[in-house]
């Protein structure tokens, strides 16, 4: 599926949802996150290799109910 993101995590990623944004570096999808950010979803359980600027965002701006990291 090919979508506007706005769209895409609007329809994909919910309240309660377990999201993982993975990338390296310049692969990290930063905006993505801070469409999550915008929209204002809450409660999510974020997983990532390693935790980022993009999900520090997450956690201060209430998305986040628990970080899984595997370092």
């Amino acid at each position: 599926m090919i979508a506007p993101l706005d769209e895409a995590i609007a329809e994909l990623v919910h309240d309660g949802d377990t999201v993982a944004l993975e990338g390296f570096t310049h692969l990290i999808p930063v905006e993505a996150g801070h469409e999550i950010i915008r929209q204002g979803l809450r409660d999510l359980t974020l997983v990532r290799m390693t935790p980022d600027i993009v999900y520090d965002r997450m956690i201060g701006a209430g998305c986040a109910r628990k970080l899984v990291f595997s370092w």
